[in-house]
């Protein structure tokens, strides 16, 4: 059963790859006198169907692709969360732990991610589940690449996290060797979908090379988006949840932007709005029980709700799932089999409390 999801997994990596420009996203995270604010972007050229999901600590889990030892990685969430998903249960396009610990993912087609090892593989998606799942801080991430590998199908993506500190890290992987750039190396708490060294360097001169490739305006997102950030004035009374989904504004992939996210990382809550349902949502962490024995929590991203929507949140349903799993696949008509959809969610709804 395993490989057959295997392969589905590559294929719905690849799709990414085929898909061109298709996720220009912007993250950037913002220091406020409260704390860490973090905003990101969604573009897509498909409908942005997807689903929130509530995730429970102390769950054990399994990855699909083993690596050379033909072991596949294991782990047990040491920490809740709430994660917007584009493909289903697991897989995650970003989010916030209950640390505090904040994952963006955008697209980076520059990414050459590692052979096949010892190490057991999963993809993008998974990655970024994993890293909410297991990590608090900046240092634990730096620590989960010599743990598990993205598989070289695997969405071309980077990331910017940021912990509950402030302290960001990106993570890109180029040259088939992962890349941790924190601290005086990451002078600008923003990424677009540049190599993150090439942004810098945009931004420094006043504007990319004329030969660069520079999808979707990556160079100008990078840029607006630091000086948003370096503008920010909080004597002014602005609120920095109001100010940093202007900055959204500013950084939009029009008219390709789906989703629009801001984490207070201090406060623990997540505001978003998608061009389907513009009214600004928002929920804290703090409201939810993510003790595994609670129920796993959904609600479709594209709910017509406004304010707060913790009551809105419904148990697991799998039929929603399977049919959110199964109409990105037709989007991108990748050719996964009914029997393989049904054997993927099998395995992923086995995950149950620790022992």
């Amino acid at each position: 059963m395993r490989t057959s999801i295997a392969t589905a997994l590559g294929g719905l990596a690849a799709l990414c790859l085929a898909a061109g420009p298709a996720r220009a996203c912007t993250d950037f995270c913002m220091d406020t006198p409260a704390g860490p604010v973090f905003g990101c972007n969604l573009d897509l050229f498909i409908p942005g169907d997807g689903l929130v999901f509530v995730n429970r600590r102390g769950i054990a889990k399994e990855g699909f692709q083993p690596g050379t030892t033909g072991k596949t990685a294991s782990w047990v969430s040491k920490y809740g969360s709430v994660t917007f998903n584009l493909a289903g249960r697991e897989f995650a396009f970003g989010g916030m732990n209950e640390a505090g610990l904040v994952v963006g993912s955008m697209e980076l087609r520059k990414s050459r991610f590692p052979d096949r090892d010892e190490r057991p593989g999963v993809t993008g998606s998974t990655w970024a589940q994993y890293v909410l799942d297991t990590c608090g801080g900046v240092d634990e991430v730096m620590q989960v690449d010599s743990r598990v590998r993205i598989e070289d199908s695997a969405p071309p993506v980077h990331f910017l996290i940021a912990d509950s500190t402030g302290r960001c890290v990106a993570v890109e992987w180029l040259d088939g060797e992962c890349v941790y750039r924190t601290g005086e190396d990451l002078p600008v708490k923003a990424m677009s979908n540049l190599r993150y060294e090439r942004a810098l360097a945009a931004y420094q001169r006043g504007g990319p090379h004329w030969w660069w490739s520079n999808p979707g305006r990556s160079a100008e997102r990078f840029a607006d988006a630091e000086t948003r950030m370096r503008t920010f004035d909080p004597t002014g009374g602005a609120d920095p949840v109001a100010y940093a989904f202007e900055t959204l504004t500013r950084v939009v992939g029009a008219p390709h932007t789906r989703w629009s996210i801001v984490y207070d990382i201090p406060e623990r809550e997540v505001w978003f709005r998608s061009v389907r349902s513009p009214a600004l949502k928002h929920m804290s962490l703090r409201d939810f029980d993510l003790s595994c024995e609670a129920p796993l929590l959904m609600l479709d991203v594209n709910a017509a709700l406004e304010g707060e929507v913790k009551d809105a949140f419904r148990p697991y349903d799998h039929d929603v799932n399977l049919a959110l799993f199964r109409t990105l696949c037709a989007r991108f008509e990748l050719d996964v089999s009914a029997q393989t959809a049904d054997q993927l969610m099998e395995l992923i709804e086995g995950f149950e409390c620790a022992r």
